[in-house]
């Protein structure tokens, strides 16, 4: 019976909360040309010289906060999901978990699944040079010199099946914390790494993400905004208490808006109390959910004047989720191989 290999892919994590390690492993993410996209000559004395340095011990110190017995929470919930993943998919398939940065490496991954051919899925709802693109590349370079072939599930973000395991799990807390507002909080990206991708079309009309059209296929935030009206679509919520925002912005360039730690404040200042925070471009729950939402961007809306934020948790290895995703990857893969 043939095997086939399953190779989920996530961002990354350090080694441990401390210094050394967090600044080890921000130079691996940032001086990727995907996320910081200027010439190498400028990029490596900004990231080693001027970024890093900065930032590597309050970095350490939010990393502090969320480490658990089971060490970073993505690695925990990546590993978790593909041991269920495994199991629903059965023998059939091989599946196998790596990191874009950090460990374990996709290389590492890549070398020890055997076979001829693969089959990848870079766990990003949303399409993103800067997570699917970087991750897809990073593959390709591993496959190389086996000459191996590789699919790619480039972005699921309005995936029946994704949207069914997310809206459940947002309609859960709904029901259970009788919100006033709901806030889908998106990660966020430059500006120009959308333009980029679709100069004609990107950031040319106040409605250019309304719908997605051959124009702006893979443009992100048409993408998140594609994800938002299909989740609406099945919450039991009002849609005018709904708001959407872009978080974890870095650096002075253009970041898309509106920024999410602006939309708290506006909520507050509107008379919001009780705000409950998905983030559907993450589907476990990392240093950008657990740290920047759960404890800072709650703060900031305590004392905004709010009386509760709660982080709704991301879909981690839920059964829901888990089988889902499973039958995604059947239909996904029972596709590729009739055309």
């Amino acid at each position: 019976m043939a095997v086939n290999n399953l190779l989920l892919v996530n961002l990354g994590s350090p080694d441990s909360p401390r210094t050394p390690d967090v600044a080890r492993y921000l130079r691996q993410f940032l001086t990727d040309p995907y996320v910081i996209n200027v010439p190498a000559p400028l990029r490596y004395p900004l990231v080693y010289g001027w970024i890093v340095p900065q930032r590597a011990a309050n970095s350490a110190h939010a990393y502090g906060k969320i480490w658990g017995a089971d060490g970073s929470p993505l690695v925990k919930h990546t590993r978790e999901f593909a041991a269920k993943v495994a199991e629903e998919l059965g023998p059939q398939w091989n599946v196998q978990w790596a990191m874009r940065y950090g460990s374990p490496s996709i290389d590492s991954v890549v070398q020890k699944t055997g076979g001829e051919d693969l089959w990848v899925v870079p766990l990003y709802p949303q399409f993103a040079s800067s997570s699917t693109q970087t991750a897809i590349d990073e593959v390709v370079n591993a496959l190389k010199p086996a000459h191996r072939q590789a699919w790619f599930k480039k972005d699921f973000y309005d995936d029946p099946l994704f949207i069914s395991a997310q809206a459940q799990r947002i309609q859960t807390d709904i029901d259970q914390y009788q919100p006033d507002h709901l806030l889908l909080s998106f990660h966020g990206l430059p500006e120009n790494h959308l333009t980029q991708l679709h100069p004609a079309h990107c950031f040319r009309s106040v409605d250019c993400c309304a719908q997605i059209t051959e124009a702006n296929r893979y443009c992100y935030r048409a993408q998140c905004m594609a994800t938002v009206a299909a989740l609406k679509s099945r919450l039991r919520f009002p849609a005018d208490q709904i708001a959407v925002s872009f978080q974890s912005r870095l650096g002075r360039r253009p970041w898309i808006k509106p920024y999410t730690d602006t939309v708290i404040e506006d909520l507050a200042a509107k008379g919001a109390r009780r705000v409950l925070v998905s983030c559907p471009s993450f589907v476990a729950d990392c240093l950008e959910t657990l740290e920047e939402i759960q404890i800072r961007l709650r703060e900031q809306f305590l004392q905004a004047g709010g009386e509760e934020l709660k982080l709704i948790p991301a879909l981690n290895s839920t059964d829901v989720w888990v089988q889902n995703f499973s039958k995604m990857v059947r239909t996904w893969a029972g596709a590729e191989i009739s055309k």
